[in-house]
């Protein structure tokens, strides 16, 4: 129970099926190298983001698949901060330190207190590595939207939320070749055919392996940087009883399950 202004609440807090993440337009030079992209990735302090900007409120990101999806890969590693991996990946790109490197532009639709906190962070952290990065808004969600799914803008901050606890959610919604939703416009044939192996393998044990076979394959390649997992956080009455919450968040609430304590309604 939480206590807020003298009286006790119940604090509700678990990990929900979404992740926050920057986009890579993945054909966009000099980005079209997955050792820029990999670069990228490990110059960015995950962990530090969450704790300082958003107080322990998320989840550092990792892999694709957030905490609570089936086929969620608790050992995969992802790319922790390493500034000195990063600066070594850009050397082999062909940009030492950063030399020859374009300014790479950041786009976000969120231009609130946190959001430009994270971006200010995220370019501090690709400049201390020799990458220049500059922040662009356009809070005009459907406009930002259209130039995402369009491939107009080079690197983009987006969430992704499941609407069921399936992998194919993420991996095969954002980055099979033939989705719509393929924002970062990833193209890799044995991904797609590792998608379809896994939709079509009947033993569950087999198609979990798939899937994470698949999300190793995509999160080597580095088409995104995944920032965070959403976490769900509500404060409910101490009379409201019977609260189920999924990972799925307030839409699948059981509301039938939910009664009213009598005498606790003062």
């Amino acid at each position: 129970p939480q206590l807020l202004n003298g009286r006790k609440y119940q604090f509700i807090r678990r990990p929900i099926l979404g992740i926050a993440f920057l986009g890579i337009n993945t054909p966009e030079k000099p980005l079209d190298d997955p050792r820029v992209r990999q670069a990228l990735n490990y110059a960015i302090d995950r962990r530090s983001i969450v704790r300082e900007i958003y107080q322990d409120q998320y989840l550092p990101g990792v892999g694709i698949l957030p905490p609570g999806t089936y086929g969620y890969d608790p050992k995969l590693a992802g790319y922790p901060y390493d500034p000195k991996k990063a600066a070594e990946l850009l050397a082999a790109a062909g940009f030492p330190g950063g030399k020859g490197l374009p300014v790479i532009q950041i786009w976000s639709a969120r231009k609130n207190e946190e959001a430009v906190a994270e971006h200010d962070a995220i370019v501090k952290s690709l400049v201390a590595v020799g990458i220049r990065a500059e922040v662009h808004y356009n809070t005009n969600w459907p406009e930002f939207k259209a130039q995402v799914y369009a491939g107009k803008l080079p690197i983009f901050r987006y969430s992704w939320y499941a609407d069921t606890p399936d992998p194919e959610t993420f991996l095969g919604q954002l980055f099979d070749s033939r989705s719509t939703d393929n924002i970062t416009r990833y193209r890799n044939p044995t991904a797609d055919s590792l998608l379809q192996r896994a939709r079509l393998e009947p033993d569950a044990q087999k198609k979990l392996r798939l899937y994470q076979e698949v999300e190793q394959r995509i999160v080597s390649e580095a088409p995104l940087m995944v920032l965070s997992y959403y976490t769900y956080e509500r404060v409910f009455q101490p009379y409201v009883k019977g609260i189920q919450v999924s990972a799925l968040g307030d839409p699948y609430i059981p509301m039938k399950k939910i009664w009213l304590e009598r005498g606790k309604g003062e």
